[in-house]
């Protein structure tokens, strides 16, 4: 939904992180300003541009950010063992007592 002011954009809170929503409206600053509300099981951002970006080109831009930080949370969860694992062997030599 396009407003006087910006563009509104409607997402699930079921199945939309915030923090998605927060990352991607970040990636956007200097761009656009966007205000994330929640209301009942969704949430609303509404973002006003800053400079010359069209409706479409900015609703365009914001979803891409969206998915590309969902993308990035989905595979921070995937590869959290073993992340946890290369940090645990790394760092666990460290604390190990020393034979001096």
């Amino acid at each position: 939904m396009e407003t006087a002011v910006g563009i509104s954009i409607d997402f699930d809170a079921a199945t939309q992180s915030l923090s998605a929503l927060n990352a991607a409206a970040y990636r956007l600053v200097g761009t656009a300003a966007c205000k994330i509300d929640k209301r009942g099981a969704h949430y609303v951002c509404r973002l006003t541009p800053a400079g010359q970006l069209d409706g479409d080109s900015l609703r365009y831009r914001f979803l891409e950010l969206v998915t590309d930080e969902n993308v990035r949370e989905n595979l921070s969860a995937k590869t959290e063992p073993v992340r946890n694992l290369i940090l645990s062997l790394a760092f666990g030599s460290l604390a190990a007592p020393s034979s001096q």
